[in-house]
């Protein structure tokens, strides 16, 4: 359609301003080869001036008129240069719609990280056998197992004899010299080391109490009774009665069965440190 119109632009403008402008130019010629004839009058100087101005105008507006057809015909009909892509989108496949999947007919639950839950940590060797060993502990027995770690050990056996409630069955056995054992737990080696430290005892109205490092022994106790005259029986529930004289072995056989039936070592430490 646009070239159409450019070939019917040029027709109008070649008859309207190109034949006119053609005709003008010509006649301006004609004027100007009238003053060059021999046969004709001559002409002043003014007229001559006249005939050649009247002349180029006549020419000059004429080719002004056969120039405009030639810019209407380079203007409408030139071809443009279209670019690639625009050229080629008539021919361009049509896009195709981006291929989604079917959804599925079940659709899971997305995952929800559930909070950690505290792990319970599994006792180690070394809680295991503290913790049996502290169930020697009962109120009927004379003697006690406790936490030792403000002396640097693990535990600490000893007899109740600084305990209110048993100072008359320490008086009646006439005890004067007592013992602790001291107990450090080695995991590595699945050792209980044990030693003994002696002390003596000192009776004051009735009261009793360790004399200190004036008498001290550090080392292992053999099995001595430290105690006179009358012992202690203690008869437990279903019907076994233990009787103590208060020698090493009535505290140490309890400890050393504990160890033993938990798999470990009672070592006892005789010199150096446990």
């Amino acid at each position: 359609m646009k070239r159409t119109g450019g070939i019917i632009a040029t027709v109008l403008t070649s008859l309207l301003c190109g034949l006119p402008g053609l005709g003008l130019a010509c006649m301006g010629v004609l004027g100007l080869l009238g003053t060059q004839s021999s046969a004709s009058e001559p002409l002043t100087t003014k007229a001559f001036q006249d005939t050649l101005l009247g002349g180029a105008i006549f020419i000059g507006g004429g080719l002004l008129l056969v120039l405009i057809p030639i810019l209407v015909a380079i203007f409408t009909l030139r071809k443009k240069n279209v670019p690639a892509a625009a050229s080629n989108a008539y021919y361009a496949a049509p896009a195709q719609p981006a291929y989604t999947p079917p959804a599925p007919a079940y659709q899971p639950p997305a995952y929800q990280a559930q909070p950690a839950q505290p792990v319970q940590a599994s006792p180690t060797p070394g809680q295991d056998i503290y913790g049996q060993l502290l169930r020697l502990n009962r109120p009927t027995a004379p003697y006690r197992i406790v936490d030792g770690r403000s002396e640097g050990v693990d535990l600490i056996a000893e007899w109740k004899i600084v305990d209110a409630q048993w100072y008359e069955v320490f008086a009646k056995a006439n005890l004067t010299k007592v013992f602790r054992i001291y107990m450090k737990f080695d995991p590595a080696r699945r050792e209980v080391r044990a030693m003994d430290r002696e002390y003596t005892v000192q009776w004051r109205a009735g009261v009793p109490s360790l004399g200190g490092e004036a008498s001290f022994f550090k080392g292992q106790k053999a099995s001595v009774s430290f105690g006179l005259g009358t012992g202690f029986t203690e008869t437990l529930a279903p019907g076994v009665v233990y009787k103590y004289k208060f020698n090493t072995n009535e505290l140490k056989q309890p400890i050393q069965q504990v160890i033993a039936a938990c798999g470990w070592t009672y070592k006892g430490v005789a010199f150096g440190q446990l």
